[in-house]
């Protein structure tokens, strides 16, 4: 074959033929290269590598800003433009992550499938990586939240409240200042009676709406009819309204 060293091009990109062979004026092909303005040709400018990949990891994709990569494991991140998510077989938690076979943003959390080693039931496994919110000093988390680290180590963290211990509300039980109680679905909070009024202040029929800042307080209402007594043909006398007030405390 051939060669013609082409210093610039009259027709451009052209797939036609004149008689006698292909034109020296044309290009019929060109693989990492461009035509200028100017009919020159230059060669298509190569990338550069502008970060080293922690060992250890494998897959990328860029999301959110950052390159993202995934491990089995926590591994720290060479560079602060590389991020690294912890993926972890669901009963082999030690498995080795072989290989990332798919990886790519799916109404705004990245949906990722992973191969791991040793693992054969199941050996592929699928996530979609919710991140959460990063954590903020101060704030109050409710039971639920997730969140993850300011510096971030490729793990979430959903919170759970401590409720061992304490006494979930009920309906009709006797009350004194001190009694600790918590709500029957959890708010993250517990709840401390801090004043009674009545002989006998026991909790309503209605479990009060607990507040969930802290400090606040709640009263709750109980207009029972000889709630301690027996059940006589007598008509009983009504007393008067007791009622517990509760003052909030994180659980």
């Amino acid at each position: 074959m051939k060669q013609e060293s082409l210093s610039a091009v009259k027709a451009g990109i052209t797939r036609l033929r004149d008689k006698g062979g292909a034109s020296k004026d044309a290009v019929y092909d060109l693989v990492n290269g461009y035509v200028t303005a100017a009919r020159t040709i230059k060669s298509r400018p190569g990338t550069r590598i502008s970060h080293a990949l922690p060992p250890g990891t494998k897959g990328l994709v860029f999301f959110q800003g950052k390159f993202v990569v995934f491990a089995n494991d926590v591994i720290a991140s060479t560079s602060p433009d590389v991020e690294i998510e912890v993926l972890r077989h669901p009963t082999v938690p030690g498995a080795p992550l072989k290989e990332i076979h798919f990886s790519m943003p799916f109404l705004g959390y990245l949906y990722v499938v992973a191969e791991f080693e040793g693992a054969s039931d199941p050996r592929y496994v699928h996530y979609w990586l919710e991140k959460g919110e990063i954590w903020q000093p101060g704030k109050t988390y409710f039971p639920g939240a997730l969140v993850r680290p300011t510096d971030g180590n490729g793990l979430a963290y959903r919170l759970e409240s401590d409720r061992s211990g304490y006494v979930p509300w009920a309906p009709n039980v006797a009350r004194a200042v001190g009694d600790v109680v918590v709500p029957t679905t959890d708010n993250g909070f517990k709840y401390t009676v801090i004043e009674t009024t009545g002989a006998s202040a026991r909790s309503g029929t209605t479990e009060p709406v607990w507040p969930t800042n802290a400090g606040e307080t709640v009263f709750e209402d109980a207009n029972i009819q000889n709630a301690l007594g027996t059940n006589t043909t007598d008509t009983p006398a009504v007393p008067p309204d007791v009622k517990d007030r509760y003052g909030t405390g994180n659980s």
